[in-house]
């Protein structure tokens, strides 16, 4: 199986659908977000299947969507906040296509989610709390996020501008999609 998908993984609010579509257009693939393939799936938006059936249902569907995933080639993925926290999924990721970690400052981070009621790890938080929320989830999130060598800066881009970054990246580096990248590349 080619490894040759790319994978935006990073947290939630840091442009992985966005900026996914634009760069499925500029590469000429197919883009898929993970939760809106469970959304469909499920027939409900990712708040009600986690009120209704509970994170580890959802868990473990997007576990079983990342294995998957990992069969099919040429796609760009957004991936859930949390989807390779699960390490059966990163692994499957890691082994299936490149990962690009996208990010954005921490205080443009917190002032996205706090205006959107569509995050539920978030859901009925005052605004407080919700920063509060955000700062431990990054915390602990980064244990992982922080071994994604490939990396992108979003906080001042438009999703074009990023989409067209990372595809003019990847066509000078080809062989990122059949060799692991060993050390950190920050794109500019």
């Amino acid at each position: 199986m080619p490894r040759n998908n790319l994978y935006l993984v990073g947290f939630m609010g840091t442009g992985k659908t966005t900026i996914g579509r634009e760069l499925a257009k500029v590469m000429g693939r197919k883009f898929l977000d993970t939760d809106q393939v469970l959304e469909k799936r499920f027939g409900k938006s990712v708040n009600q299947i986690f009120a209704d059936e509970g994170e580890k249902v959802f868990r473990d569907a997007e576990r079983a969507l990342a294995l998957e995933l990992a069969e099919t080639e040429n796609k760009v993925v957004g991936t859930g906040g949390g989807t390779i926290m699960d390490p059966i999924s990163l692994e499957a990721f890691q082994k299936s296509g490149l990962l690009l970690r996208l990010y954005t400052r921490e205080t443009n981070l917190i002032n996205r989610l706090k205006r959107t009621s569509k995050r539920p790890l978030l859901k009925g938080e005052t605004p407080e709390e919700v920063e509060e929320k955000i700062k431990q989830l990054l915390a602990e999130r980064e244990q992982v996020y922080g071994k994604i060598n490939l990396r992108l800066e979003t906080t001042d881009l438009t999703p074009l501008i990023a989409a067209r970054k990372v595809h003019d990246f990847l066509r000078s580096r080809p062989e990122l999609f059949t060799e692991p990248l060993e050390d950190r590349v920050e794109l500019k």
